[in-house]
Order: C-alpha cells, then sequence, then structure tokens
C-alpha cells in the first residue's frame, strides 16, 4: 500500500544513482534563471547522450508538478 502512496519512489532511486554532487547541480539548474536553462538545453539537445536528461529538464520547464517533485525528490534523496 505505501509503494501506491509513494509516487516519487522510483524518481527518487534514479536520482541517487547521480550522487550528492550532481544532485546539487541538477537542483542549481532547476533554481537558474530560465534565460540559462534555455541556453543550458539547447547545447544539451545537440548531444544523444544527454537526451534523457534534456527531456527531464525540458518537461520541469513546462509543467509546475514536474519541476517541483523533481526538487522535492532531489531534496529527500540528498537528506
Amino acid at each position: 500500500m505505501d509503494d501506491l502512496l509513494d509516487e516519487n519512489r522510483e524518481l527518487r532511486e534514479h536520482l541517487a544513482a547521480f550522487g550528492v554532487g550532481a544532485l546539487r547541480e541538477l537542483e542549481g539548474v532547476l533554481n537558474a534563471p530560465q534565460t540559462y536553462r534555455d541556453d543550458l538545453l539547447r547545447q544539451m539537445i545537440a548531444r544523444p547522450d544527454l537526451a534523457d536528461l534534456a527531456q527531464l529538464l525540458a518537461m520541469a520547464d513546462t509543467d509546475k508538478v514536474v519541476r517541483l517533485r523533481l526538487l522535492r525528490a532531489i531534496r529527500d534523496v540528498g537528506s
């Protein structure tokens, strides 16, 4: 039953693989000004190896719920 209520469990498990330093950088990107994120996304789109991360950041930019869930999961993994 707890798994049904914990919708961010899988997200936290994937984020935990990044390590603390990378999570801090990701949080910094998510909290950075929009112009910075736009520039970063343009650079990431040009690199196929970063396509999944670019897609995640793009979703976080277009949907407040995604952004907040991602930031909450980062916080939870770091604590």
